[in-house]
């Protein structure tokens, strides 16, 4: 990638010839991040090296979370004239049924403000890559309907949708992505080192399943606010994790 301008295929008809400011606005926020990794907060980030418009991220639920363990992956997708305009994200961690975070929409939609797709500070060319991801990483939180403006812990469906993103989270985030061919093509890169955190991290991952096999039956939680139902089974959920575990240990 270097900063000069450069044209970008489109498609098989359309290029798009990239200003310097770009290129080098992109050159810089790569750069900070390689030399300044977010890795201490579970946040990996990977630039296409093909397509200078283009960056994959893993983001790794947060300690102490409903999120705790999860694979979280986002695509990026830069405008031609960054960093005037912010890029768009797509969300890649979903089932298709499961409304993950009131700003992870379940056909893929990411919205927060700095990416003017939610109410609050607008984006700046003064935010980068990294203030993006430790954006999203916030969202990641133990309390996620409070996402949702105007919603407090008095909403009637504030217990149930924690304790449906804590089931799914194992169940989609967590065990399903310990089978690679569930990764996309430019994600399989992420999946030697969420490997590598899941070894780390599978001993207080199964006592969390069992602390919750153990404290009740299943349960079957209808969300209306997002259209969302979800089958809460622990004692399945341990035998489908420990199959798991079995199948990336042969």
């Amino acid at each position: 990638m270097s900063a000069s301008n450069a044209p970008i295929k489109e498609s098989k008809t359309k290029e798009i010839f990239l200003s310097n400011s770009t290129i080098k606005r992109l050159l810089t926020d790569v750069k900070s991040l390689y030399q300044n990794p977010l890795s201490e907060h579970n946040i990996h980030y990977i630039h296409d090296d093909k397509d200078v418009l283009k960056g994959y991220a893993l983001i790794i639920g947060p300690e102490e979370t409903v999120y705790y363990g999860g694979a979280y992956l986002f695509e990026f997708n830069f405008p031609d004239n960054y960093p005037f305009s912010p890029p768009t994200l797509k969300f890649q961690t979903t089932d298709g049924v499961t409304r993950f975070n009131p700003n992870l929409y379940k056909n893929g939609k990411v919205c927060v403000s700095i990416l003017n797709t939610w109410q609050g500070e607008e984006w700046s060319s003064c935010q980068t890559i990294s203030s993006v991801l430790l954006t999203l990483v916030s969202l990641l939180n133990n309390k996620p309907l409070l996402n949702e403006p105007g919603i407090t812990e008095k909403h009637p469906e504030f217990n149930k949708y924690t304790r449906s993103i804590h089931y799914k989270n194992i169940d989609i985030a967590i065990i399903g992505f310990l089978n690679i061919d569930n990764w996309s093509l430019n994600f399989k890169q992420f999946y030697e080192i969420y490997l590598e955190y899941f070894h780390k991290n599978k001993d207080t991952i199964n006592d969390i399943i069992v602390q919750f096999k153990d404290r009740g039956e299943p349960e079957k939680v209808h969300i209306s606010l997002y259209y969302m139902n979800t089958e809460i089974n622990y004692a399945n959920l341990y035998e489908k994790f420990n199959k798991a575990i079995e199948v990336i240990n042969n």
